[in-house]
């Protein structure tokens, strides 16, 4: 208690308020902190390279004196040679090694990335140079090499001083143009969400109007269809399909009528073939045709005829035993062939399918007339693809709505980033508000 009267209590630090920038802030703030470290480094580097070039000088004078130099002493012929040679290529090195380095005004980390680069070629080739050539250059003009590897590595501890230089520069150039690269990010995210807004509200409307032509278009089809008119003209159509069974079935009727015949038949073509029953070309076409293609005889009153003669023809080879069969088959063929004759079958079923065709025609005919068909067909396609259209638009506006919150997240995590980033360029915690 008494050296707490004494002392008083120890102050507790205030904690660091965080620092609160809108986006727009911080993008000026990010580019005036830019200027200031490049400006920084900038100046520091003038002041290394203002020593490289010194040294730089410095060494060049220097192998003036060296290239004029006397060697002092006794020295064997042989090693004098190789001396006097090492130091023409050392000085010739040196020389191209050592280029004037200018850069003065503003740096850009691509000239800073260069100047790394030229600095440390520099290095490299006199180092190589005095490790290639000093041995011996040595031998006979040690104190003049001496004063020349003192100013080299002078100008070697300045490159590393400018290496170390750029080097945080542009680790800090790369640290602010990250933020400033988020930045861009989010704004252009932002975009992209406002965009998706904006179709995704137009979408909606074009639903909604989609929507209301469906809803008119069923009504309109179910008063079309359900209209007295429409019913009366979609009879037609039911008269059409009735007519079209028909014509199938007298096809079908006729073509088997004939087709039963085709066993007799055949055998009757093998018979003309062998010479053994004689026929015109007209009859033998008909044969043919009887056998291939039964429906065809019903084309023409004349085949029919043909048909008709080329039937009793066969009932005569039948009765006859010319054509072979057992007593049963042969009775059975001749009597549904007299049946065809007899009652003129094939000329009834002709009639009926002219007539039917006929009528067909008609029916297709007043069909194709009623505007009311048409419209309900014009109808159902308008409303088919309005509903196409519908739902396109809503798996687009779903898709819309899916990338934009996709797109908000990356917002809030480019946010978080932005502040963590933005806290370790400027050294005190950042709170972003936008």
């Amino acid at each position: 208690m008494f050296f707490k009267r004494i002392f008083g209590k120890k102050k507790v630090p205030e904690p660091i308020q965080p620092e609160r920038l809108s986006i727009e802030s911080l993008e000026e703030r990010m580019g005036k902190l830019r200027g200031e470290k490049l400006a920084g480094g900038q100046s520091k580097l003038n002041t290394v390279l203002d020593g490289i070039s010194n040294e730089r000088e410095a060494i060049l004078n220097k192998l003036k004196t060296l290239s004029g130099a006397e060697p002092t002493g006794e020295v064997y012929p042989g090693l004098r040679k190789t001396a006097l040679e090492a130091r023409r290529l050392f000085i010739d090195k040196l020389t191209r090694a050592l280029p004037e380095i200018q850069l003065r005004g503003e740096f850009s980390p691509h000239d800073l990335t260069a100047l790394d680069g030229k600095l440390a070629k520099m290095a490299n080739l006199t180092t190589d140079a005095a490790t290639t050539h000093g041995r011996y250059v040595r031998a006979l003009f040690g104190p003049q090499l001496n004063v020349i590897e003192l100013h080299l590595r002078r100008l070697h501890g300045s490159v590393r001083d400018a290496h170390i230089l750029i080097e945080k520069t542009l680790g800090e150039m790369q640290s602010l143009d990250s933020i400033s690269s988020k930045i861009i990010s989010r704004k252009e995210l932002f975009r992209r969400v406002e965009a998706m807004q904006t179709e995704a509200k137009s979408l909606e409307g074009q639903v909604t109007e989609l929507e209301r032509l469906i809803e008119s278009g069923n009504t309109k089809l179910a008063q079309l269809i359900g209209s007295e008119e429409f019913k009366r003209a979609d009879a037609l159509g039911g008269e059409l399909q009735r007519v079209e069974r028909e014509i199938s079935q007298v096809k079908s009727a006729a073509s088997s009528a004939i087709s039963g015949l085709s066993r007799p038949l055949r055998k009757m073509e093998k018979l003309v073939v062998a010479g053994e029953c004689q026929m015109d070309r007209e009859m033998v076409k008909v044969l043919e045709l009887c056998i291939e293609n039964p429906l065809e005889v019903l084309s023409s009153d004349e085949k029919i005829a043909a048909t008709e003669a080329l039937l009793q023809k066969m009932i005569d080879l039948l009765e006859s035993g010319k054509i072979s069969m057992s007593d049963r088959e042969r009775r059975k063929r001749v009597e549904l062939a007299r049946e065809l004759l007899e009652k003129e079958k094939l000329l009834n079923l002709k009639k009926r399918l002219t007539h039917l065709h006929a009528h067909r025609e008609s029916q297709k005919r007043a069909r194709e007339q009623t505007s009311l068909l048409k419209q309900k067909v014009e109808l159902e396609r308008l409303i088919e693809k309005h509903n196409s259209d519908l739902k396109r638009a809503r798996a687009t506006i779903e898709e819309l709505h899916r990338e934009s919150q996709r797109a908000k997240k990356e917002i809030d995590k480019n946010l978080h980033e932005l502040e963590k980033l933005a806290t370790e360029a400027i050294g005190v915690k950042v709170e972003l508000t936008s």
